[in-house]
């Protein structure tokens, strides 16, 4: 067998180049910092399916106000979804991202306000069933309407693809300092 891999005379060897991550944002903002740290000790689920995410175990996300989990499904390399929850009357950080989302709520109902600049604000009214989305890097803000039961939303976002090209960024709302 032939090794088709080609020699450039010259050309460094692969073992030689390195291999950087995308760096993280520095704005006082971002939030890239806090979901990194979260995302080591939680990895990414891997699987082909995922059964029931009614009553899938999630972890504690605090700096988000939810819990969660990621996944990585049949070995994407775009698409990366995740689970959250928000408990009775709870409400998550107002965020923004340069992922575009896509989300299914799983049980529950609640309500999304969406805003650019928190101008102009729009609701989204939502329960078990319904699936929206809203424009990317557009502020908006996720609220768990019921004072008994806790809901859940998946969010199929293009995580993946954004980091490998080094756009990824995620930005609490600028009331939200830490």
């Amino acid at each position: 067998m032939t090794d088709l891999t080609p020699v450039v005379k010259g050309a460094p060897d692969i073992s030689e180049v390195e291999k950087r991550d995308q760096p993280l944002s520095t704005a006082y903002n971002s939030e890239m910092g806090p979901r990194e740290s979260w995302n080591k000790k939680n990895p990414p689920t891997e699987a082909v399916i995922i059964k029931n995410l009614k009553t899938t175990e999630l972890t504690p996300r605090e700096y988000r106000n939810t819990k969660a989990r990621f996944y990585r499904l049949g070995h994407d390399v775009r698409l990366q979804p995740h689970l959250s929850e928000l408990p009775p009357l709870g409400a998550s950080v107002n965020h923004r991202h340069t992922t575009e989302a896509v989300i299914y709520i799983v049980s529950g109902v609640g309500h999304s306000v969406i805003s650019w600049d928190g101008e102009n604000e729009h609701r989204i009214d939502w329960e078990e069933g319904d699936m929206f989305s809203f424009p990317v890097w557009m502020w908006h803000q996720h609220f768990n309407d019921s004072e008994t039961e806790s809901c859940r939303y998946l969010a199929i976002q293009d995580t993946f693809a954004i980091k490998a090209l080094g756009l990824h960024a995620i930005e609490r709302f600028p009331e939200n300092k830490a």
